[in-house]
């Protein structure tokens, strides 16, 4: 009877540590499960800002070649799906162009998931071209190494500076004639300004109807003559690049195949 009795405590006990065994495994089997769950939860969560964001760079293609958009363009937490987007489009000044696009969930105030998405060096043709990088320029007074050349090089980072407080002109000389019917201007201490032009680098004319919008581009009645003049006021103005373009002639761009990378 006394054996049997310890039998019976033997197997209880026995019972008893099976029975925290499979606790124990069962515990660790749903820790796992609940693991590969949130995995995956963060998995697709990546997923899909990687197609948000590839959605912003799509829209920046379109935008650029077919949505009569220019280079420069961009649009900011714009809702797609589950998140938003945020895509800027970049002149690279080699005549590509680089589109860079962020993807979130939800959004980019507190997102869960985030991934960039990037095409570089795209290659671009057609559109706006710049008649002043093929334009000699002069100017009425320099201020040290700012000479002329430096407002229409292409480089936003030199620029042409005056000597004089008011009175100054900054003039391009396109070598023929040619039409023009919008400048684009960056600079500073500008406090107002003129167009004008001329075939004969003696009489200037004013360009009619200039509407100045956004600021730094002015568009006027189309006119066809060699030189293009900027005259300013301002204490001692400078113009970091002074372009010019035929809107008329103008056609769509067309962009290649740029060379991608993505980050989390």
């Amino acid at each position: 009877m006394h054996l049997f009795k310890n039998e019976k405590g033997v197997a209880l006990i026995l019972v008893f540590i099976v029975l925290i065994g499979l606790s124990v495994i069962v515990s660790a089997f749903i820790t796992m499960i609940n693991y590969e769950i949130r995995s995956a939860g963060a998995g697709l969560r990546n997923m899909q800002a990687f197609y948000i964001a590839e959605a912003g760079r799509a829209r920046a293609r379109w935008a650029l070649t077919t949505g009569g958009e220019d280079v420069g363009w961009g649009e900011a937490d714009e809702p797609f799906g589950e998140g938003t987007y945020t895509v800027t489009t970049t002149d690279n000044d080699d005549d590509t162009y680089t589109i860079t696009s962020d993807g979130y969930i939800p959004d980019d105030t507190n997102p869960v998931a985030k991934r960039r998405v990037v095409e570089s060096d795209i290659p671009a043709s057609g559109g706006s071209i710049n008649l002043s990088l093929d334009a000699t320029a002069s100017a009425s007074s320099v201020s040290g190494s700012h000479t002329a050349a430096k407002a229409n090089d292409g480089d936003n980072d030199s620029y042409w500076k005056s000597n004089i407080k008011n009175g100054s002109w900054l003039k391009l000389d396109f070598g023929s004639s040619i039409t023009f019917d919008k400048i684009v201007y960056t600079g500073s201490n500008i406090s107002s300004y003129t167009i004008q032009y001329s075939n004969d680098d003696v009489v200037y004319t004013n360009v009619t109807n200039p509407v100045e919008s956004p600021s730094g581009t002015v568009n006027f009645d189309s006119v066809s003559r060699r030189y293009l003049r900027f005259n300013v006021n301002g204490h001692k103005p400078s113009v970091n690049e002074l372009e010019s373009y035929n809107t008329a002639g103008e056609g769509p761009i067309t962009l290649g195949k740029g060379e991608f990378s993505t980050t989390w």
